[in-house]
């Protein structure tokens, strides 16, 4: 898990779905305002990822971030997903 701001996570499962969809493929959907991304708190002009409930956002700056703290445990042993 990686935290953002106010407590908000996302899991490993949910950063390597979020990291394909947005960081490698360039997909994602618009932010819906008045939605924020849940680990930045910031509403972006970038595509977002939906979480599987739909209720929360993350931005790809957060998706990017996140993926290369996670990556940098060990002892999760968690990698980016490559193209």
């Amino acid at each position: 898990m990686v935290e953002g701001h106010q407590g908000s996570l996302i899991c490993s499962e949910c950063l390597t779905a979020a990291y394909a969809l947005v960081a490698l493929r360039g997909e994602g959907e618009a932010l819906q305002s008045p939605s924020v991304c849940a680990l930045c708190l910031e509403q972006r002009a970038d595509v977002h990822w939906r979480g599987p409930l739909g209720d929360a956002w993350a931005c790809k700056r957060c998706i990017k971030q996140s993926a290369a703290i996670l990556e940098k445990d060990a002892e999760v042993g968690w990698k980016k997903p490559r193209a």
